[in-house]
């Protein structure tokens, strides 16, 4: 990767993915590159046991336009062209949630209050980050370190799937085109995902 000035460079990822394993056995996902083409890819998913919700901010709004490109100027944060098929964004600074940062911020500061995202949550952030940077050297899974914690503890004991007979979890239940009820299973012991159909 190239630097800001002639004959400097700096090794930086271009594009990375890393999972995080939680607690009570959730896998999180995260997503990132500054090669990506097309604009600005701002997603969130979250998918569960109970349901489904996505989230798209920026590439698929609900607005769409073509333009034949008779002029330039700015179309919309990390837009690669003002021509062709191009999906704006109808509030920018509200999808990107400056607006809310630095409400939250200013009133926490006149209020005496922590902001919801304070300097704790960037430490835990960051001890991702170091987990994840030990896992692409170490090639295998490596713990978040933190050395205060300040969230719940023995949330795995809490959460739990459903009994399905003595041996087995049940993590999903679905009614396949035939009608036929397929069951996915976790047996308890080794943790190992069966399917079951009938």
């Amino acid at each position: 990767m190239l630097g800001r000035y002639p004959g400097e460079t700096h090794e930086a990822e271009d594009n990375a993915i890393g999972l995080v394993k939680y607690e009570n056995g959730a896998i999180g996902q995260f997503e990132v590159s500054w090669s990506f083409r097309g604009g600005l890819d701002l997603r969130d998913e979250v998918q569960g046991t109970d349901g489904t919700i996505w989230l798209n901010h920026f590439l698929r709004t609900g607005f769409e336009m073509f333009s034949s490109g008779g002029k330039d100027g700015y179309v919309s944060e990390k837009a690669e062209s003002s021509s062709g098929w191009i999906f704006p964004v109808g509030d920018e600074v509200t999808d990107l949630g400056y607006y809310e940062m630095f409400s939250d911020m200013f009133n926490a500061i006149e209020r005496h209050e922590n902001p919801k995202e304070s300097f704790y949550d960037g430490y835990v952030v960051n001890a991702i980050m170091d987990a994840a940077y030990a896992s692409s050297k170490s090639k295998q899974w490596e713990p978040v370190k933190l050395e205060v914690w300040r969230g719940r503890t023995g949330f795995a004991k809490e959460v739990g799937l459903k009994d399905y007979d003595e041996h087995h979890y049940l993590v999903k239940e679905e009614i396949l085109p035939g009608g036929e009820v397929k069951v996915i299973l976790k047996e308890k012991k080794t943790g190992k995902i069966v399917q079951r159909a009938g």
